[in-house]
């Protein structure tokens, strides 16, 4: 190799750890270049690193194959049974008892690769509650890696993903076909799988299913990221979790749990992390987002490939931030500022709402005290007694957050159908009921949700986004990579670091990464 490829790689190094968090440096040098050639399907030629980088679309979905090459797809069922023990005889039944009233319960496997572990907890529940529990199981799967996505929702595995287990000879969980075993529709459908970036994309969000958790498996995902970003990362499930919900850690993020918010539980050979169940409501809200965890570990170097932007393309510069959320803040900015467009569209007049921020402040402490209490009641009252329509709506829409993040999805779902009753115009209510009827697995009504929000304004590009994963899932490929084409279009002429509207955080270059990547997928 000439010396200048050597240089090309190792500039390749560098911009790879600056976007994806990765520790590439010493022997893991090696595998870098072999997952390059694995991408091209190919050996290295003279200049294909530039060439490559220099294409600002390209670069992009370069990026996204190589990390997916680079992440461990090992996984099989019932991986490290001292995990699953525990999770059998202490943590499952402790969650069943405690949601005993709602009955629901709602876990997420994190870096799930091919399947095996989100099946496995469907499985033990399956095994706990009987086959006709009128529980609601949401069970979520998230990887960066499409392909293994894909054979996640195929189900079907073949006798090395049984290593451990003999639950592949039980006919009640699968079917053998030829030298496969399928999983059984009846547990393989209450578990969902979607692409999440750990590391460049933001959670917990209620548009990816990741916030008011009772359980959250991050096994073996972390061993080739550096110690901050993994840190930073399991700081993010902390926030994702419920009070009192669980964080299972594998070996190799286990010393990276930081203290704050999480208390170790010891469970027979099996190490968990549980979140304080004293939880407090959030306070006023931020005017700036979250960052991916990425960002949030430490500051992003500048970025040194040509034609590159100072900033990588998923990451909300700050002046961006000030400039978008500056004046109004959190749900009452939003919800305030789209009421006015929407009224001006239709000619009607605005309420005045100049006193909405005072308001704003005094009426959340009362219902925070009546969160803290568990007096659901009170709360509602507070909000029914605001004359003000828009600030309503805002302090429902806020408190239906609050829900969300508890756990009391129930409660938030009748939240949020009483705000649309009020006020049906309400885009982000629109996109909440979409987002929870897709994790219900109902998709004919997060399709109607979606389409609602469309309705109200065909230029929402998070609206079209998500139709888009909702028709994938459903099959519709044609429809899917329409959206997909609209949401691309919408992305345009805009400032990739600026946040898209309704959003959670992301930002106009994050979402076209995304749909470049899916699209690349469905090709």
């Amino acid at each position: 190799m000439l010396s200048s490829d050597v240089g090309h790689i190792e500039s390749l190094r560098q911009w790879v750890e600056s976007e994806t968090g990765m520790d590439l440096a010493g022997t893991r040098f090696s595998r870098l270049k072999d997952a390059v050639e694995a991408v091209l399907q190919r050996p290295l030629a003279h200049n294909d690193i530039p060439r490559l980088l220099a294409q600002p679309d390209g670069r992009t979905r370069f990026l996204e194959r190589v990390t997916g090459r680079l992440t461990v797809g090992e996984s099989y069922f019932f991986r490290n049974e001292h995990h699953f023990r525990a999770l059998r005889e202490h943590v499952l039944p402790q969650i069943l008892r405690e949601n005993e009233e709602r009955r629901e319960i709602r876990i997420w496997s994190a870096g799930c690769s091919t399947g095996e572990e989100p099946y496995s907890v469907a499985i033990l529940l399956d095994q706990l509650l009987g086959r006709a529990s009128s529980w609601r199981v949401s069970i979520l799967g998230t990887d960066l890696n499409p392909s293994f996505l894909e054979r996640a929702r195929a189900a079907k595995y073949r006798e090395w993903s049984f290593r451990q287990t003999e639950i592949h000879k039980n006919p009640g969980y699968f079917q053998r076909q030829g030298d496969t075993y399928c999983l059984v529709p009846e547990v393989r459908s209450r578990v969902r799988f979607t692409y999440l970036n750990l590391v460049k994309d933001v959670y917990p969000s209620p548009l990816t299913g990741t916030v008011g958790l009772d359980l959250i498996l991050f096994r073996n995902v972390a061993i080739y990221l550096k110690p901050e970003i993994t840190a930073a990362i399991i700081g993010r499930f902390r926030q994702a979790l419920r009070p009192g919900g669980w964080l299972l850690l594998g070996e190799t993020e286990v010393n990276l749990a930081p203290a704050e918010g999480l208390e170790p539980r010891f469970l027979d050979r099996a190490t968990f992390h549980q979140a304080i169940a004293e939880r407090k409501p959030s306070p006023e809200k931020s005017a700036s987002p979250l960052l991916p965890a990425l960002a949030a570990a430490f500051p992003v170097p500048p970025i040194t490939v040509q034609e590159s932007s100072p900033l990588p393309e998923w990451l909300p510069e700050s002046s961006v931030l000030r400039q978008q959320m500056g004046g109004r803040s959190g749900t009452l900015g939003r919800v305030a500022e789209a009421d006015a467009g929407r009224r001006r569209r239709v000619g009607t007049a605005a309420p005045c709402s100049d006193h909405c921020e005072e308001g704003d402040s005094k009426v959340w402490e009362q219902i925070q005290r009546c969160l803290s209490r568990r007096e659901f009641a009170g709360a509602q009252r507070a909000i029914a007694g605001i004359t003000d329509a828009t600030l309503r709506a805002a302090i429902r829409l806020r408190y239906t957050r609050e829900l969300w993040a508890a756990a009391e999805i129930d409660r938030a779902r009748s939240m949020l159908d009483v705000c649309l009753t009020e006020n049906p115009l309400l885009i982000e209510a629109q996109l909440l009921k979409a987002s929870l009827a897709e994790e219900a697995g109902d998709l004919a009504a997060a399709e109607r949700y979606y389409r609602q929000a469309l309705y109200l304004d065909r230029k929402c590009p998070i609206a079209h986004f998500h139709l888009a994963l909702v028709q994938q899932q459903n099959g519709h490929a044609s429809a899917a990579a329409r959206s997909l084409r609209t949401t691309l279009k919408l992305t345009e002429g805009n400032d990739p670091h600026a946040l898209v509207e309704h959003g959670e955080g992301v930002c106009y270059g994050r979402l076209k990464e995304l749909v470049l990547l899916l699209t690349e997928n469905q090709a």
